[in-house]
Order: structure tokens, then sequence, then C-alpha cells
């Protein structure tokens, strides 16, 4: 079994919820019914802090790639790294959505998230450590506002256990984007977050967020990310 910190182990259960460590579309949390064009790709990297009240913080980051394929297909990999109380903790994530309908003409957009994680403690060999599986539903809304509902399974082998996850969000994307989510599992108290992006060149972007955890003793996280198209 791989040891972690408590905080470490909290938020790696959460980061089961939608595409896990690989989560295109900041500073939204939700996954989106959409997928970019075939032959289109992006590179995104962001990095954060994290701190429950009492705690050492956790500090993360995360490199993750993807490309369209067929017009109904993203597949992508993640990097990510972890450190809290002098332990390093790395991990990859492989992530595949297909689209059923897309939200365009303001029809409701279905499609499907998939991950499959792999896990690297201090001192240890990689080795497979999560699986899930999401629903993702897209509805327009005036004012080209998104409004994102998801709803999934996820399967910690660390842990052992399997969890319900959920996520509303809204967002409006422009060269000033927002964001908002509510989300969470069937395990723990739900997180809130909001964030916002700044489109600085024609396919070069920057984005912020803080979410918020509301157990007993809070998770306050804060992350900044880029992201470029190509």
């Amino acid at each position: 079994m791989t040891h972690r910190p408590a905080l470490l182990r909290t938020l790696a259960a959460t980061a089961l919820l939608a595409a896990g460590a690989a989560k295109a579309d900041r500073p939204l949390v939700s996954e989106t019914a959409d997928v970019i064009g075939a032959g289109d790709c992006q590179v995104e990297a962001w990095a954060g802090r994290a701190r429950q009240s009492g705690s050492a913080s956790v500090r993360d980051g995360t490199v993750f790639t993807s490309c369209g394929v067929a017009g109904v297909h993203q597949f992508g990999v993640a990097l990510s790294q972890e450190r809290a109380d002098g332990q390093r903790n790395s991990g990859a994530t492989l992530f595949g959505k297909t689209t059923v309908r897309m939200p365009d003409k303001g029809q409701t957009g279905f499609g499907v998230a998939y991950t499959l994680g792999f896990d690297k403690a201090s001192g240890q060999g990689l080795r497979r450590e999560s699986a899930a599986v999401l629903g993702v539903l897209t509805q327009p809304l005036p004012g080209d506002v998104l409004l994102h509902a998801n709803l999934g399974w996820a399967h910690s082998r660390a842990a052992g256990q399997s969890t319900t996850n959920w996520s509303l969000g809204v967002e409006r994307v422009d060269d000033f984007s927002w964001a908002a989510d509510v989300y969470g599992d069937d395990r723990s108290r739900p997180w809130v977050s909001a964030g916002a992006g700044w489109a600085l060149l024609e396919k070069l972007s920057f984005n912020a967020s803080y979410a918020l955890q509301f157990e007993r003793k809070k998770v306050r996280q804060i992350s900044v990310g880029v992201k470029m198209q190509f």
C-alpha cells in the first residue's frame, strides 16, 4: 500500500473526480461534453498548493497534453508530482473522452470521460492506482454560458474502495473567462471552486482558481496554470 500523509490521500481521492489528474479546461473543474478538433492538440501546465487546518501544505504540479481524434474523441496523458511532509509522490494518468453529441447550436451535449491512473511513491516503483469513468452533460445557456453536470464512478487501489463522484459547473469562455463548480463524492463533504482565465495571445492563455472543501477541518487549495494550443 502507498503510504501518504492524510491530506495527500484526501486530495488524491478527490482528484478521481472527472478526469482525475488529467483535467483540461481549467479553471473549470467539471468535465465538458465537447472535444477539441481532429488533429488539434493542447498542452496545459499548472501548479497548486493545498492546506488543511492544522496540517502541513501539499504542493503539486501537473503537465497534461491531449489531442483530438476523428472529431469525437480526445486522448491525452498527464504527469504529476506532489510534495508533503518531506515525501514526494509522482503519477501518470491516461485520459480519454468521447462525445456522443456536441453541445452546439443550443443543443444539449453528451459524452463520457475515462481515466487510468498510475502512482509512484518515494522509494517505490510505478503501480496502477486508479480507474474512473464519468458521464458528462453540457447544456448551453443564454449569454454564452455553459452548464455542465457530471456523474461517475472511480476506484482507488491504495484505498481499496470505490466512490460515486458528481459535479455541477458553469462557465463562460471568452478573452476573459470565468468558471464556478460544486463537486464531491459519496464519502466526503463537497468542494466549491471559482476561477478565471485570460487569453493573452491567440493560442496562449493563463488561469487561476481557488477551491474550498467543507470538512470539519477545511481544506483550501489555490492553483495557477497556463494553456497552449497547437
